[in-house]
């Protein structure tokens, strides 16, 4: 892992601020996770993480609030990080499931099937393959050709390139 290691305990302590800043600033805000920190926080495939991959909406009060509340615990101004929201699927609505809400603030992840789909079009790193044993088992999917008629039905024109599938054919 490089740069900082955001553990549960902090990153718990984070959204908290995150969540009292949005009540200063009278805003309701949601935050849906992905990636590493969807692992740890939904599945309890991570124990820690070096940011917050997350779609947060709306999103510049939200990493504002991120920000300055992220200072006050020594957290790096993007710990949220919202730059591979353009990975995500077209329509989500009901594909998102919540985590948790506090005041002002709701946390959200997408379902097994989503975060299936995404992991297995990019399988990059050993974690990622064990990301997508996970993902598999939680979705009640065994098979390779079920990981690709999931990607095909939320990537329309996507499909697993000649590298994924050699790394998907050691999980399934």
């Amino acid at each position: 892992m490089s740069g900082l290691a955001l553990n549960r305990e902090r990153l718990d302590a984070a959204f908290a601020a995150l969540s009292g800043r949005l009540v200063e600033r009278e805003t309701e805000a949601t935050v849906v996770l992905f990636g590493d920190a969807a692992m740890m926080f939904a599945h309890d495939a991570r124990t820690e993480v070096d940011h917050v991959d997350a779609a947060p909406t709306p999103r510049g009060i939200v990493l504002g609030a991120a920000r300055d509340a992220g200072q006050a615990l020594g957290l790096p101004a993007h710990w949220i990080n919202d730059q591979h929201t353009g990975v995500l699927p077209k329509y989500l609505d009901d594909d998102i499931v919540e985590l948790w809400s506090q005041p002002n603030l709701v946390v959200r992840t997408l379902v097994p099937e989503v975060l299936l789909a995404m992991k297995a079009l990019v399988p990059n790193r050993a974690e990622d393959l064990a990301d997508i044993r996970v993902l598999a088992g939680a979705a009640g999917i065994a098979d390779l050709i079920d990981v690709e008629v999931l990607i095909a039905e939320l990537f329309p024109g996507r499909s697993i390139n000649a590298r994924s599938r050699t790394a998907l054919e050691s999980v399934f």
